[in-house]
């Protein structure tokens, strides 16, 4: 019955799916906007982890908590929580009624508690920081969850924990050894259908090319049109589509076949364009780091000092410089304008081919440095990362050692991170506050031994024993004011062995036609920033730029 009548809220979804391609075909303005931003990688909440995979998730499902402006979390699917009788390991929530899954029933407490349950048992995706958690239903509204270690940030991971409804994953299993009597848990159905409660469902999912969705009408937050124009109204169809080329995009993007573009990969001479576009808007929604992780498992960046030279040879005036009218600046393991903040070399962050060659020096290769090769990797069609190779290339040439820079597609460029094994000497990332709270992700996420894992620590360095107690001190630590006291210890600490080259920081600029409003909201977060409930879409004038 439950399979049924789901089926049937996805027959109406389909239908405006189908309305998309007569859109596309006979150039209404119609209210659909075309986003770029994929690949997704999986649209499971279970196995999700990667930046284009929580935009995904805050559009088709709903996390228990929501980020906030301030870099806390606010009540979402749970309306409150504590430690049960202040025990840090033990965690109550209490749900809010009502709240409908796309299929139409309501989500109680046994479906919260089978969803983590489901989340802990797949270890994929972002459970890694949360351990062991035992999940109990207390009665229809109420769920507890119990720890294997105190976490006093345990609210606050969970702002990527999204609730699933049981009844509809249990009937799509797929027999399989993969989880025991559980089949495959219903991750292969999940590839192309949803089972969330967020503002927009599922119509289409072609893995890797395009994810089509339909405007949820009875989501539990609403559709108020408080605080937006007078014209400016929900938007009834997203449809996100995969381009990773920013010469492309901007085809399309002057073209309007793209109404909104939220990966901020362009060029220098393309946002100029986009600035000077009087039907184009540039929006910045949050920071993020580009980050170049040194493989410290691989011959030559298993070496400190070898990797030290990278940090002082590296000229960052030439790539930062010309990006400071866009925002860019000096960064470090965490972004400047978080509490705590604390520059790591080298400072300033200019070049020194002195220190290089000092460092270098003390390396094990220093004798043979022509024999050595470091290779550099950057995700294909991002501009902006191959420079950062193209110029390391340039400066260690000046010190005798060869840099090989290659830009592979996002799939495969993320698969060679599986492992240490076949992880490049430098991988190119953008990493954007993907968790809540921040310092927590930059931290915690990508320098513990059960942190996110993969591309978040293709460092591959987890040997510091003072390093991995501070960090699990911080999960354990109540008190904010002692806990940002641990993360500024930790900066340090962490620096000393050379772990990744920070280029710079750049804010994320969102291009859109000017006919697109948002985000409403502002979080320094990725996930909700996208979340297309939190934008609007202008038809009238919309009407007037096309002139249709």
């Amino acid at each position: 019955m439950r399979t049924a009548r789901f089926l049937c809220v996805m027959v109406a979804a389909f239908a405006l799916a189908i309305g998309f391609w007569c859109h596309v075909s006979l150039g209404a303005v119609e209210n659909v906007v075309v986003v770029n931003g994929q690949p997704t990688i999986t649209t499971d909440p279970a196995t999700a982890s990667d930046w284009y995979d929580t935009e995904a998730m805050y559009n088709l499902y709903s996390p228990l908590v929501y980020p906030t402006p301030e870099g806390s979390v606010r009540p979402h699917l749970a309306t409150s929580w504590q430690a049960v009788g202040g025990d840090l390991t033990h965690w109550r929530f209490v749900l809010r009624q009502g709240v409908k899954f796309h299929s139409g029933y309501e989500m109680t407490a046994d479906d919260v508690a089978f969803s983590m349950t489901r989340f802990i048992a797949m270890k994929s995706g972002n459970s890694g920081p949360l351990g062991k958690v035992t999940a109990t239903v207390i009665d229809k509204y109420t769920v507890d969850f119990v720890l294997d270690k105190p976490s006093a940030l345990f609210p606050e991971t969970l702002a990527l924990f999204f609730p699933v409804e049981k009844a509809l994953v249990l009937a799509n299993i797929k027999t399989s050894d993969k989880y025991g009597d559980f089949g495959d848990y219903g991750e292969d159905w999940l590839a192309t259908h949803d089972a969330g409660t967020g503002p927009y469902m599922m119509t289409l999912n072609v893995p890797g090319t395009r994810l089509d969705t339909a405007r949820f009408v009875d989501y539990f937050e609403g559709w108020s049109n408080e605080g937006w124009g007078p014209d400016e109204v929900p938007i009834d169809r997203v449809v996100f589509i995969m381009e990773a080329d920013y010469t492309s995009l901007m085809t399309i993007l002057k073209g309007r076949q793209m109404d909104l573009e939220i990966n901020g990969g362009w060029t220098l001479p393309q946002l100029r364009e986009i600035q000077a576009n009087k039907t184009l808007d540039l929006t910045s929604c949050w920071a993020q780091n580009v980050t170049v992780y040194m493989n410290t498992k691989a011959v030559p960046t298993d070496d400190e000092h070898f990797r030290k030279a990278i940090l002082y040879a590296f000229d960052y005036a030439s790539v930062v410089g010309p990006w400071q009218a866009f925002g860019n600046g000096p960064t470090g393991i965490i972004t400047p304008n978080m509490a705590g903040y604390v520059p790591i070399e080298p400072q300033p962050p200019v070049q020194n081919l002195v220190k290089a060659r000092q460092e270098l020096a003390l390396s094990k290769y220093a004798n043979n440095l022509k024999d050595v090769k470091v290779v550099y990797h950057f995700c294909g069609g991002l501009d902006f990362e191959e420079d950062v190779g193209l110029q390391l290339q340039a400066d260690m040439a000046k010190l005798g050692v060869k840099v090989e820079v290659a830009g592979p597609p996002w799939a495969q460029f993320g698969a060679e991170c599986n492992s240490a094994e076949t992880t490049p000497n430098m991988t190119c990332w953008l990493f954007a506050p993907q968790a809540f709270p921040t310092h927590d992700y930059y931290l915690f996420s990508m320098f513990a031994k059960k942190g996110l894992g993969w591309i978040f620590e293709s460092h591959w360095y987890f040997d510091d024993p003072q390093i991995e107690t501070l960090l699990n001190a911080t999960r354990a630590e109540a008190d904010p004011v002692k806990r940002l006291a641990i993360y500024t210890q930790l900066q340090p600490l962490i620096a000393a062995h050379a772990l990744a080259l920070y280029p710079y920081q750049k804010p994320t600029l969102f291009a859109h036609q000017s006919y697109i409003a948002g985000p409403k909201e502002s979080i320094p977060m990725v996930g909700p920033s996208e979340n297309m409930h939190n934008w609007r879409i202008n038809l009238t004038l919309k009407t007037q730029i096309t002139g249709q």
